[in-house]
């Protein structure tokens, strides 16, 4: 069976750590982004069947109050 692909963004290491180890341990491959711009880098590189992205990041709070 193959391993599901998670994007998991997050600039808090503790959880980031946390929730990577919780997921790998359920059978789930992960990568990590620290910020909107590593998110998208590994977004070009390939495939995910899910993003999980903290919303309170900097990075992306700037971005859409900039869209606005």
């Amino acid at each position: 069976m193959n391993e599901k692909k998670i994007l998991y963004v997050e600039d808090d290491l503790s959880l980031m750590e946390g929730l990577k180890y919780t997921l790998e341990k359920n059978g789930f491959a992960v990568d990590n982004a620290r910020t909107v711009k590593e998110a998208y880098q590994f977004f070009q590189a390939g495939w995910y069947d899910l993003l999980l992205l903290d919303v309170t990041l900097d990075s992306f709070r700037q971005k859409s109050d900039h869209s606005r």
